[in-house]
């Protein structure tokens, strides 16, 4: 059976962008935001979402306070109002095309236009525009409701952006014939149109339909109506678990479309439970399709040859039937298959597409001659010596599908290997080829799970349907309850002083969240560095590795603060030894503030020149004397390494160096016997008369 998927299908751009801003709303407020109402019209997005923190609230009075998410069909102004009042913080997510028609209706109307809204008046986006117009706009559904308007002067017509595009230009006709003046915005959307075109193109080439999408999703039904209409049979489901073998009877062509609102996910767990209902029945599975017997009548619910015949019953074929297990030996490989023996009169063949499971990678696996192996007895074919056709793929997936069933009874975990990724998630070799939801791979939601080909992942089962041949895996159900316990290890044996490794999680403005083993802590902005840091992100980097030192343990609250510069050199234990008053040292202006300059002599360790040390006149501001970043000469007055306090001078270095300076010009006067006026002329009348000058200024 042939499944073509329509050229547009799945999520649009809004909606799209609509989950990306959700998302960055949870991930930038751990405690979780709530939607104001459904983002999206689909269930199984609104539940994933949950699980990453994006939570359902019916109204604005349930949100309990942060953030909130205005959901991709809009909402009215005054909610907006309201939320802006609460002190909400807001993450709209309106669809751009929704927008455009809110600012559309609100400036026709303010034009003097009756405004006329092609759409569903109980949908949310709808019931939005007309909040725009302060509720002046009128709402028609269909064409009688449009032949019911009274005659209006000015009338402009919008819709909404989901209808379907044969209504809206069938309801504007009836329309045009009321308004004196009409003014026709298009506001649908581009990507719907395009959808009901490509939907309605698929339907006349293939048997039937499928249209996957939430029945509460307006786009997805009128979708399903374009289709209808085509006169094909059609089908709305809105996930893998409403499919029915019996549609698929005889169909051999299937066409797939689905909503705006469904993820790609969701269609392609589709199309793998189609796959396996290939209009066949289970005899013709099993023998690849082998015309040499006669077919199973279309539409049979049990095989047609579901037990030998009669007629071909003999003594050498007792406890040899159709169905059984049995263990054999592979004496040949053979361009037809294996022929193996299983102690009956003849070897049994196995055919080449039935040596391996379905969709199963068979590289390390081979079967070689001498090997023993189990198969399931298909048929005896009379035609060819009356030899056993057998299966070893039909024996190892009912072998895999009971082993599942069982891991699935006892929640067993168990060990697949991951094969490749679709667009919903990854493909995995348990035995047969199950399906692990990108919702349920890691912790967190990864957007790349490419790296996860070629590797082992431990996972339990959440669903097992060996009739659809259906699996569903979750690695993060194993992961969670690691970390759960791995959190009860932390709890019960953390102490304070403790130095563990951590990873960092997030970065915010006050701080690092590091995980400790299942636990996040706080590492404070202040207990980075010994230097003063403006932004964690000059010191660390989300993913980062790193030893933490555990400050403060609060078991009641949940709460653990961390610290990382108590792991680092302490500047201060080495100052009392390497600085002494009276010293003079260079060191970078790091700071200014209104009463002095603090001056770092090395990192971690800086001190504090006092305005009236910055210079011999009096400053009324240290950038007068001194800027961020220069280098200055200071004498250090007192050190206090317990307090943690440098006072520094810069005036006293000052000061010190034109003492020295003059002690050396007085001191080779008296070796050469010169005149000190000989040696600097009036430098130092210029000097004093230059301190005299600034004595009288203050």
């Amino acid at each position: 059976m042939e499944i073509i998927i329509a050229q547009k299908a799945g999520f649009c751009e809004g909606v799209k962008r609509a989950i990306e801003i959700a998302q960055k709303a949870a991930s930038e407020h751990p405690e979780g935001v709530h939607t104001l109402g459904e983002l999206i019209h689909n269930r199984h997005e609104v539940a994933r979402l949950a699980e990453k923190g994006v939570h359902l609230s019916e109204s604005l009075a349930s949100v309990p306070g942060g953030a909130v998410v205005f959901p991709s069909h809009g909402i009215s102004p005054a909610l907006r109002a309201q939320a802006q009042a609460r002190g909400l913080q807001i993450y709209d997510a309106t669809c751009p095309k929704v927008k455009r028609a809110q600012r559309l209706a609100a400036s026709l109307t303010s034009a003097g236009y009756q405004v006329v809204i092609i759409g569903d008046p109980a949908h949310a986006e709808v019931r939005g525009i007309v909040a725009h117009t302060d509720g002046r706009a009128v709402v028609v559904s269909n064409r009688a409701e449009a032949e019911a308007l009274p005659p209006a002067e000015k009338v402009a017509v919008l819709s909404q952006t989901t209808h379907r595009a044969e209504d809206v230009n069938d309801i504007t006709a009836v329309i045009r014939q009321k308004a004196r003046q009409l003014r026709v915005e298009k506001t649908m959307c581009d990507w719907t149109s395009d959808a009901q075109r490509y939907a309605r193109e698929l339907a006349a080439q293939v048997d039937m339909m499928v249209v996957i999408g939430g029945r509460n999703s307006a786009n997805t039904r009128n979708l399903a109506s374009v289709v209808h209409d085509s006169g094909k049979p059609a089908y709305h489901i809105e996930d893998a678990d409403e499919l029915r073998p019996e549609w698929f009877l005889g169909v051999r062509r299937v066409g797939v479309t689905a909503g705006a609102s469904t993820p790609e996910w969701i269609t392609e767990e589709v199309v793998r439970r189609m796959q396996s209902f290939d209009g066949t029945t289970e005899e013709e599975k099993y023998t690849g399709g082998d015309t040499s017997e006669p077919s199973v009548p279309a539409g049979a619910t049990e095989p047609a040859a579901a037990e030998p015949e009669e007629e071909h019953m003999t003594e050498d074929m007792i406890g040899l039937r159709p169905g059984q297990l049995v263990t054999g030996r592979v004496v040949a490989k053979t361009d037809d298959g294996l022929l193996v023996d299983v102690g009956y009169k003849t070897e049994g063949l196995v055919r080449p597409h039935d040596i391996y499971p379905a969709g199963v990678p068979t590289a390390g696996r081979e079967v070689e001659v001498g090997d023993e192996i189990d198969v399931v007895v298909l048929r005896i074919d009379d035609k060819d010596e009356g030899r056993p056709l057998l299966s070893r793929r039909r024996a190892e997936e009912d072998k895999a599908w009971s082993r599942l069933e069982e891991a699935l009874q006892n929640g067993e975990v168990i060990t697949a290997r991951v094969t490749e990724t679709t667009k919903g998630g990854l493909i995995v070799d348990a035995g047969v080829r199950a399906f692990m939801p990108a919702s349920q791979v890691g912790l967190e939601f990864i957007r790349d799970l490419s790296p996860y080909v070629g590797t082992e992942v431990r996972a339990r089962v959440l669903e097992v349907d060996r009739k659809a041949r259906k699996a569903i895996l979750s690695e993060k159900a194993v992961l969670e309850e690691e970390r759960q316990k791995a959190r009860e290890k932390i709890w019960n044996t953390i102490q304070e002083g403790d130095v563990l490794p951590g990873k960092v999680k997030r970065l915010t403005d006050f701080g690092a969240f590091v995980d400790i083993g299942g636990v996040d802590g706080l590492l404070h902005v202040s207990e980075l560095s010994w230097t003063r840091v403006r932004h964690p992100s000059e010191v660390l980097h989300e993913g980062d590795t790193i030893n933490v030192k555990v400050l403060k343990v609060d078991r009641e609250r949940q709460r653990i603060s961390l610290g990382l510069k108590q792991l680092l050199p302490d500047p201060w234990t080495q100052a009392a030894s390497k600085y002494h008053e009276g010293d003079i040292v260079e060191g970078k202006v790091v700071r200014l503030t209104g009463f002095g300059a603090f001056v770092e002599l090395e990192e971690g360790l800086d001190g504090l020149v006092h305005i009236s040390q910055l210079a011999p006149h009096r400053v009324a501001h240290p950038e007068e004397v001194v800027s961020v970043g220069q280098v200055v000469p200071v004498k250090i007055l007192s050190i206090n390494p317990e307090q943690k306090r440098i006072s520094l001078s810069i005036r006293e270095a000052e000061h010190e160096k034109n003492r020295h300076e003059a002690a050396e010009v007085t001191s080779q006067q008296k070796s050469e016997g010169v005149t000190l006026g000989d040696m600097v002329g009036d430098v130092l009348d210029r000097l004093q008369a230059r301190d005299e000058d600034k004595s009288g200024q203050d």
